[in-house]
């Protein structure tokens, strides 16, 4: 398994209840979305995968590491299993493109002769090779977000968590970026989405997790998003 979660619940102060008694399993490879209103727990599911939140009991198991034996002093090197794409993009505004993603590679000391080629390639993959030269705020919001994709994977992770990565995109250029997202996926990188995009999410059919005040009440393989 990629993620297991075993009994999972984290409470916040004052008896706020995030995720409540939650098991969970999802394959390598494997396409998931994961739908529910605002403030029903799905933020916190991604911040306990990303480890950015502890639980306040139950067990978390990513790609075979258990996080109760995560050390603060590992969390770096693990975290570099993952790839991460949120809704605002979070691009280094005064960097182009091709140093955005080299960033990332930076970041995990990748030798410089290397950087250049993995990022062309990278920039390739997603379309902009050409664009590589260019600002973020020279390109349009679904050109950005086809950048954050690039950075997110030019490391080669196992995992690719998405925070409503076409939450600030017009339908057309959304259902690009979830294309882009699927092909990912056929190359073996698990995807965990989180969207409230109804339409995206049924005609992609994908499996489909609904999360409602902190539980799992729906899970379907090839799912769909009524509520």
């Amino acid at each position: 398994m990629m993620i297991t979660l075993k009994n999972v619940t984290k409470e916040y102060n004052k008896g706020n209840i995030g995720l409540e008694d939650v098991s969970l399993d999802i394959a390598k490879g494997e396409f998931v979305f994961i739908v529910g209103k605002s403030g029903s727990g799905k933020t916190t599911l991604m911040k306990l995968l990303q480890k950015e939140l502890d639980v306040t009991s139950g067990q978390i198991i990513v790609n075979g590491q258990d996080y109760k034996k995560l050390t603060q002093r590992n969390l770096p090197k693990f975290r570099r299993q993952m790839g991460m794409v949120f809704q605002d993009f979070r691009l280094l505004k005064d960097r182009t493109i091709f140093e955005n993603v080299a960033f990332a590679q930076q970041v995990v000391e990748v030798p410089h002769r290397y950087i250049k080629h993995q990022v062309e390639n990278m920039l390739e993959m997603v379309g902009l090779k050409d664009r590589m030269n260019a600002f973020p705020n020279e390109l349009s919001g679904g050109e950005q977000q086809r950048v954050a994709i690039a950075r997110a994977l030019v490391n080669h992770p196992v995992l690719l968590l998405a925070d409503e990565p076409t939450g600030n995109l017009d339908p057309v250029t959304a259902k690009g970026i979830m294309e882009l997202l699927s092909e990912i996926n056929k190359s073996g990188t698990t995807v965990l989405v989180v969207t409230h995009n109804k339409e995206l999410v049924n005609e992609m059919g994908k499996r489909v997790i609904l999360i409602e005040d902190g539980h799992i009440e729906q899970d379907e393989i090839r799912g769909s998003y009524d509520i």
